[in-house]
């Protein structure tokens, strides 16, 4: 099921950009763009909206301000070209925070907090009763292509300075752009372990560790020292 998005952004070229970015991913659905904070809310009141690419500043009537009047938001990814409103934004709970021009990488990694955590919207008392299904996914931008992965086929990660080489089942390795340390944090930690400065495995492909090498099908990785404790503690646990 596609994510209904919605653009809010009294600047043309800015809602074309958003417009394109969503396009190119096929889990979003572009619903529509408003020109202002009242247009807005008349889709919202018509509309089942899941994210709102929101402009602070508008005028009559800010995103901030329109925020104030929602009781039921959707998912919120604000948008302007003055930063000072950074620290301010994130007192409405918004998911992030894009500044202008907004580079595709930058946009591609606010939406995949979304696609990533949508089934953990739910409440705490009963995440326990959760199965994680086998469509868990994350997009990448490699090749000057979106690239759509499902976490299942995604054997390790590995990192190189700016770069990341993502290794995968029956497929050849992708390249992207991203630091391995910034990648890490969008992962599921009952999925994937560092298990080197170099290395994020997936634990699902792990099928043997002998002293400090992890195997993995025909691939074998360096566990360094700093990283096995963590290692051992995950399989302890399970």
């Amino acid at each position: 099921m596609k994510l209904n998005c919605l653009v809010v952004d009294d600047e043309p070229i800015a809602q074309q950009i958003l417009q394109n970015y969503i396009l190119q991913i096929d889990a979003l659905h572009f619903v529509g763009k408003c020109n202002n904070a009242f247009e807005a809310l008349n889709t919202l009141h018509r509309e089942k909206i899941d994210i709102m690419f929101l402009d602070i500043k508008m005028p009559s009537l800010s995103g901030l301000e329109m925020l104030k009047t929602l009781h039921n938001p959707p998912k919120v990814i604000l948008t302007t070209a003055f930063s000072e409103f950074g620290v301010e934004s994130y007192d409405y709970g918004i998911l992030d925070y894009l500044l202008k021009p907004i580079a595709f990488e930058r946009f591609l990694k606010a939406v995949n907090k979304i696609l990533i955590s949508k089934n953990l919207d739910i409440p705490i008392d009963k995440k326990q009763e959760i199965i994680p299904t086998e469509n868990e996914f994350i997009f990448f931008k490699a090749d000057k292509k979106i690239h759509k992965l499902y976490f299942k086929e995604i054997i390790f990660f590995e990192g190189s300075g700016n770069y990341v080489k993502i290794h995968r089942e029956n497929a050849p390795p992708l390249m992207i752009l991203e630091k391995l340390s910034e990648l890490e944090k969008k992962l599921s930690k009952n999925k994937f372990i560092r298990v080197h400065k170099s290395f994020i495995v997936n634990t699902n492909h792990i099928k043997q560790i002998e002293g400090n090498m992890l195997k993995m099908k025909d691939i074998t990785v360096t566990i360094s020292q700093s990283y096995k404790q963590n290692l051992e503690g995950l399989f302890e646990n399970r």
